[in-house]
């Protein structure tokens, strides 16, 4: 009975440290942050591809300048942003839905970043 007991002990005791270690990181309503990226697009593409991280819940603040007229398309999201040369646009959205979502360049095919969110 006393082995049965100390069994049950161990195990419950084991249990609730992987619980505190592994539990989902929870955090209050109002911790969502907004995170700001920046694209200079130059002759229709930039430097390097951004990778953007993102929780379920962020918003996401792009602000574009291209030296050309272009179209910018957020594959999965369905932003379709349309740019003016010389003009800032800038676009906001508030992350749904986990995954990894590429940015491009509608006519280059050129691809400017991924915007991966995470589950909070």
């Amino acid at each position: 009975m006393r082995q049965k007991f100390i069994l049950l002990f161990c195990a419950a005791l084991l249990l609730s440290g992987l619980w505190l270690v592994m539990k989902p990181d929870t955090l209050p309503n109002g911790s969502a942050e907004t995170k700001e990226f920046y694209f200079a697009i130059l002759s229709g593409s930039t430097p390097e591809p951004m990778v953007m991280q993102l929780k379920i819940g962020d918003t996401a603040q792009l602000d574009f300048v291209s030296d050309k007229d272009a179209a910018v398309h957020i594959h999965g999201i369905d932003q379709h942003i349309v740019l003016n040369a010389g003009v800032k646009t800038r676009v906001e959205f508030v992350a749904d839905q986990a995954g990894r979502f590429m940015l491009e360049v509608h006519d280059s095919e050129i691809q400017l970043g991924t915007i991966e969110v995470y589950p909070r």
